[in-house]
């Protein structure tokens, strides 16, 4: 086992990715949110950035 020292040094987290969730990949879970975030993205659009780029 591993301490907490040698697990706050690691440059990369630990992830324990659960695949159970898969099954939600393809599902819709909100599908009147989706509509309406859609509908406001098409009316209003995506905001603009604060800071001026610079090429």
């Amino acid at each position: 086992m591993r301490t907490i020292k040698e697990l706050n040094k690691r440059k990369v987290p630990i992830v324990i990715i659960d695949e159970s969730l898969d099954k939600y990949d393809d599902v819709i879970l909100f599908p009147d949110n989706l509509a309406k975030a859609n509908e406001m993205l098409r009316t209003i659009g995506l905001p603009k950035d604060k800071k001026k780029r610079h090429a």
